[in-house]
């Protein structure tokens, strides 16, 4: 779909930047998507540890009936908000209170865990320590994987020939060869050079070009 996207911005002008976005993020997916397992499976370890320190805190601040650690669905949502960095300190907040903010004596129906204060230190812990992870390194690694791959994109397209040179180089071949015998005739030389697109378009009266 992105080749036949492709096509379609080689026919407008001046979309040469456009292009080589898309040629980038064509070459950067494989690595994206071991990447984002990559990310799956922190945010997976640490939802899982997350339920287990932190499912019966103190319903204030940024936690609330969803976004809590009381199930592993609602853990990850709350993993994902803290890789975006947005709002994170709120679901802290609960983390860190201790007697008398909270009920240490609480009874939690079904469970036989007490209370719903937080710990601090393990709150603390798991916070930075999960921000560095996802935010600081993994996030970066997608940044940097792209421009990395941009900056080869763009050195390529700086090239005299591209790959959409070549392909619509094809595609004006084949409709002068349609049998695909690698050869036309002589006398149809003139008009194919003069069906193609610039850089490789040769226009009429090209006889004298294409002879020297």
């Amino acid at each position: 779909r992105l080749a036949r996207i492709g096509r379609i911005l080689r026919l407008i002008k001046g979309a040469k930047g456009i292009r080589t976005l898309l040629f980038a993020l064509m070459m950067s997916l494989p690595a994206l998507f071991n990447i984002g397992l990559l990310l799956f499976l922190v945010m997976f370890i640490y939802a899982i540890f997350g339920m287990s320190q932190f499912a019966y805190v103190k319903k204030e601040s940024g936690i609330d009936d969803m976004f809590n650690f009381e199930t592993f669905a609602n853990s990850m949502i709350c993993l994902f908000q803290i890789t975006t960095s947005g709002g994170w300190n709120y679901l802290l907040f609960p983390m860190l209170n201790k007697e008398p903010d909270c009920d240490p004596k609480k009874v939690h129906p079904g469970s036989s865990v007490e209370g719903d204060c937080g710990n601090p230190s393990v709150g603390i812990f798991f916070f930075v320590s999960y921000i560095i992870i996802s935010f600081l390194v993994v996030v970066n690694m997608y940044i940097a994987v792209i421009l990395e791959n941009f900056s080869v994109a763009t050195e390529e397209s700086a090239e005299p020939l591209g790959e959409d040179d070549f392909e619509m180089f094809y595609e004006v071949w084949e409709k002068f060869d349609p049998g695909a015998t690698q050869f036309i005739e002589y006398s149809k030389l003139f008009d194919f050079a003069a069906s193609l697109e610039p850089p490789l378009l040769i226009p009429k009266p090209n006889k004298v070009q294409l002879i020297a």
